[in-house]
């Protein structure tokens, strides 16, 4: 009996989420890290909980507390996990979880990559946009000779597009602009040609080279973070399996500024044929997603359930 954990991303946190999460040590430390007494509450008020700087923090913290609390279930009921991985900020809870580094440094990685990006954000402000309904040769070539790039790669016509922004007040249409190169030009385009694009409530192009001042900042204060070899299966945002502390470090600095190749990372954790997946997060996207691509094996969110006992009977019936 075995289930895979992937560790949510950005935009689904809510504050219902994770309903049987238990106030704790890292619950405590990162309200007072944002400066906030419930966060529950702090996540009803939207525009809070879209900055970056308050987002990925809280999602790790949530992300780690809620892994230390279902690990203990999980061993207690001898269900062994298969395999770790995060979507974007997800990553650090993934490295965390499978013990690359505690979940206190976890928390405080959140914080430092945040304010990278954010201050890379202000020096090339851009965005990103859900897209769906084009496949991924037609938009490869749409792209090429824009300052757009794919940020996430869920399936063959799910993709996340990532760059900087074009619309200003005087300018032609989007629609006629493509040679700008920007999001707002692409978007309009590929709205045009029937995709279905999704702006996303972000201030920053994460995982395109818009981040690169980011990404390697991160990398460089890494390299004196005292990591730790994983101790269960971890898969980087690649789809490759991090064996080392170095792989995990290298990991988690690259894909702020490169592709997030999650089809690769669900088809890896596939062919390790676990009983089960379960989200750990808010919502249910990277659920939605599994099952989408791989529907014999049964996905599941935690953020569904009300207890823990819910979650451990639910991953026991999947092995039956």
């Amino acid at each position: 009996m075995s289930v895979a954990i992937v560790f949510s991303g950005q935009g689904h946190q809510h504050p219902g989420m994770l309903p049987w999460l238990r106030h704790d040590a890292v619950i405590a430390a990162m309200t007072t890290q944002l400066g906030i007494g419930d966060w529950r509450a702090a996540l009803a008020d939207e525009a809070w909980a879209r900055a970056n700087r308050h987002a990925q923090v809280l999602i790790t913290a949530t992300a780690v507390s809620a892994w230390a609390q279902l690990h203990a279930a999980l061993r207690a009921a001898s269900i062994e996990v298969d395999a770790l991985a995060g979507y974007s900020v997800g990553e650090i809870a993934a490295c965390a979880a499978a013990g690359v580094f505690s979940p206190e440094r976890a928390v405080a990685l959140a914080v430092r990559r945040a304010e990278l990006m954010d201050a890379a954000g202000r020096s090339r402000p851009g965005g990103l946009c859900g897209v769906t309904g084009v496949g991924a040769a037609a938009l490869d070539e749409l792209l090429r000779d824009s300052a757009v790039t794919v940020a996430i790669r869920n399936g063959e016509e799910s993709v996340v597009v990532g760059g900087p922004l074009g619309e200003s007040p005087g300018q032609e249409p989007a629609a006629t602009r493509l040679s700008d190169g920007s999001l707002d030009a692409i978007e309009a385009v590929l709205a045009g040609r029937g995709a279905r694009c999704t702006r996303l409530a972000v201030t920053v192009a994460s995982h395109t080279p818009l981040m690169r001042a980011a990404a390697e900042a991160f990398a460089a204060e890494l390299t004196h973070e005292p990591l730790n070899a994983p101790s269960l299966p971890l898969f980087d945002s690649d789809g490759n399996r991090s064996w080392s502390a170095g792989q995990a470090r290298d990991g988690l600095s690259r894909q702020i500024a490169t592709t997030v190749r999650w089809d690769a990372v669900m088809d890896q954790i596939a062919a390790r044929a676990p009983s089960s997946v379960l989200e750990i997060g808010g919502g249910q996207a990277l659920a939605r997603l599994w099952l989408q691509r791989h529907p014999a094996t049964p996905a599941r969110s935690a953020d569904e359930f009300r207890t823990i006992d819910g979650v451990i009977a639910w991953i026991a019936r999947c092995a039956t």
